[in-house]
């Protein structure tokens, strides 16, 4: 049976990309398409909040979709599905979406007289960060389905011939009895803290967003693991509140700018602790109060995912006009969430009515 606040959380997450890029913009932390001089303690705090957990409790959701995908498709369907869904609306997003927002950050930053063809031939022939800050090659927002995609099909890879041999089912119950024990925060802490060890593009982790998604996989297929979850929501809740506090005071306040492994440690520790404490407080509530199905979600249901392609070359456009022209960084947080929103929406329900869009856009 279809567990309805899998679609409830993606798609409240989707649409919180509009604060969270709108946010990333007057962000004293990191880099950004657009970027403002003018800086805003709520948008700090929004950023330190939820980039932790955010994305990553995506990669959850999705192996927990897979696990109900594989009740009613074989490995070759399941594949084939990826590709439609996934691999189809990334290539598109690379060749006509992407650029634009490397073209946007060059004339930000000061490359007023840039011509946009000679601009593409620089996106495709130059890596560097895979930001693409500098105008250089990168997924940009499109990350995640890139990420998704190789995940999905490694995970489906992994859960159809590995873990179900004798061997990995063994591995698999070790996983749910180290679970289920008084220590599984910390067992689920140190896998964190291990992962963070493998090498990451743009500070995300490959490995990391595996795990994760096998993790949602075999979370949804016992019910035992997923009542814990709803069970002991209260102090997952307490937990993610106290690492939270922890996180935003040691970051704002205590870190120091040079990085060593004391700083690598801390931060791998607090960035895990939130994340897992949120991941677990968002599925836990989230079961109980959201597991009902309404037109409002088959509303979402349909759109969020090629809202989520489309909506951040819109939200930039709107940014490269509002910044400079409002003096106010509420007021402009304000303007570019509420435009960005409803332009993305009305673009979605143009290119809904022409089927090529249809299908480069993985829509259903």
């Amino acid at each position: 049976m279809r567990r309805y606040e899998i679609d409830w959380i993606r798609n409240i997450s989707i649409l919180m990309l509009f604060v969270y890029h709108t946010c990333a913009i007057f962000c004293q932390f990191g880099d950004f398409y657009i970027i403002s001089e003018e800086k805003n303690l709520f948008a700090d705090i929004i950023i330190l909040l939820l980039f932790t957990w955010y994305m990553p409790m995506l990669f959850f959701l999705a192996g927990a979709s897979t696990f109900f995908s594989f009740e009613r498709r074989n490995m070759k369907e399941y594949i084939v599905e990826r590709v439609k869904k996934l691999l189809v609306p990334l290539l598109f997003g690379l060749i006509f979406l992407v650029p634009p927002q490397t073209y946007l950050a060059r004339v930000w930053r000061g490359e007023g007289n840039l011509n946009y063809f000679s601009h593409l031939g620089f996106f495709f022939s130059n890596v560097t960060d895979f930001t693409g800050f500098d105008g250089a090659f990168t997924p940009a927002h499109l990350w995640f389905i890139l990420y998704l995609f190789i995940v999905s099909i490694l995970g489906g890879i992994i859960l159809s011939l590995v873990f179900k041999q004798e061997k990995g089912i063994k591995i698999v119950h070790l996983f749910k009895k180290a679970f289920v024990n008084k220590f599984s925060f910390l067992f689920l802490l140190f896998l964190g803290i291990c992962s963070d060890l493998f090498p990451s593009i743009m500070g995300k982790s490959l490995i990391g967003c595996l795990l994760i998604f096998l993790l949602g996989y075999i979370v949804y297929e016992d019910d035992t693991l997923l009542e814990k979850l709803i069970s002991h929501r209260f102090k997952y809740l307490i937990t993610l509140v106290f690492f939270a506090i922890c996180g935003v005071i040691y970051t704002l306040l205590l870190r120091p700018e040079e990085g060593n492994t004391t700083v690598w440690i801390i931060d791998s520790i607090l960035k895990n602790g939130v994340l897992i404490s949120a991941i677990c407080t968002v599925i836990g509530f989230g079961s109980v109060h959201l597991n009902k199905n309404n037109k409002l979600l088959k509303f979402l249901n349909k759109r969020t995912f090629p809202i989520y392609i489309i909506h951040q070359p819109i939200l930039l456009v709107l940014a490269i006009l509002i910044v400079p022209t409002v003096k106010s960084t509420a007021l402009s947080i304000g303007l570019i969430i509420i435009f960005s929103a409803i332009l993305t929406f009305i673009v979605y329900e143009i290119l809904y009515r022409v089927k090529i869009f249809n299908f480069v856009l993985g829509m259903k």
